[in-house]
């Protein structure tokens, strides 16, 4: 396995071994934290293929390919594989190729023996409409039938600390990964890049887990005391609660992973980042004051600190604070853009 060791001081995130759906259900999803799930794809036929050898693998997903063009990360070898913002930060230190999946495989492979190798980096690629049946030979059966699964390939390459909207089961086909977990309040400490321009649609943390900076980035100390890391073998998978942020390290020259993205619960009518994103134009310019009154705001009547925030309104007059329907949801955006319009 290629790579450095994760550093002995860290928190290793638990390992679960022979998880069904009962125990997902009740006792893993709960506890909202990653999970390491042992063994849990260790049949798959693609882990089964991937084990006798990469070319076995691209032999076998090629079996179902529909020749769909996808998009591939390329980056030079002095990126070492860290797909990242150019030092000025008015770009990436990659390029973005349209190609089909077997020729981002075949870029993959023709590097396995080069010490230096370009940066290769295939991600989030739908099995439903780029590998048509892969799904029905290698599936979860304790997720809806409705939550498709992506498919990632890769050389040596590391996805810098980020989050996802949407929890997530990661599936290691071939290859060796190592995630790096930090929980959802280290935010202060992660030196978070811009917002809304970022490597791969998440915001994205700063600092170089490999190399970090603590003279520029000294709360990052904090953020590293409060992390896990879970180093994951072909077979095994891990779930990442949404929110949660992790940087994710391709350890072999041959890597191949599954992942499932869905959200567990009720989700929203609307976008929490999108809310953010208005709330940074709307609050974070205004006296100090009158940030902490809009706190407050916030508090009462979007996280409902001290429960419901209108009880002695009758239903039907608490407006938009009343019970969420797709027609009060509709009503709201309409409010919203208009709103925006005027701004």
């Amino acid at each position: 396995m290629g790579g450095q060791t994760a550093p002995a001081s860290m928190i290793l995130a638990r390992e679960w071994h022979d998880v069904d759906a009962a125990m997902f259900r009740d006792q893993i999803v709960p506890a909202d934290k990653p999970a390491v799930l042992k063994g849990l794809v260790k049949d798959w036929p693609a882990v089964q293929a991937g084990r006798k050898s990469p070319q076995a693998l691209c032999d076998y997903l090629k079996s179902f390919d529909s020749g769909r063009l996808i998009q591939t990360a390329v980056g030079p070898a002095s990126i070492k594989g860290r797909l990242f913002y150019r030092d000025d930060m008015t770009g990436f230190n990659f390029e973005r190729v349209s190609e089909p999946f077997q020729a981002a495989l075949s870029r993959i492979l023709g590097h396995q023996d080069d010490p230096e190798p370009p940066a290769v980096y295939a991600g989030a690629v739908s099995n439903a409409d780029c590998f048509p049946g892969f799904q029905i030979d290698n599936n979860l059966d304790f997720l809806d039938p409705s939550v498709v699964s992506r498919i990632w390939a890769s050389n040596r390459v590391t996805a810098p600390t980020h989050y996802d909207m949407s929890d997530n089961i990661a599936c290691v086909i071939s290859g060796h990964r190592r995630f790096t977990f930090f929980p959802p309040d280290q935010l202060p400490n992660l030196y978070v890049g811009p917002l809304e321009f970022t490597p791969a649609g998440q915001p994205t943390s700063m600092v170089n887990l490999a190399a970090p900076d603590l003279g520029r980035y000294p709360r990052f100390s904090e953020a590293l005391a409060a992390a896990q890391v879970a180093e994951l073998e072909p077979g095994d998978a891990v779930f990442i609660p949404n929110l949660w942020w992790h940087n994710v390290e391709s350890l072999d020259p041959f890597n191949i992973l599954v992942n499932y993205w869905w959200f567990n619960g009720t989700r929203g009518t609307g976008s929490p980042f999108a809310a953010l994103v208005y709330g940074v134009l709307a609050i974070s310019d205004l006296p100090e004051s009158r940030r902490q009154a809009w706190r407050q705001m916030f508090d009462h009547y979007v996280f409902q600190a001290k429960g419901e925030p209108v009880p002695h309104l009758a239903p039907e007059h608490r407006g938009i604070l009343g019970r969420m329907s797709p027609e009060l949801a509709a009503r709201i955006r309409a409010w919203l853009l208009n709103a925006l319009q005027k701004g």
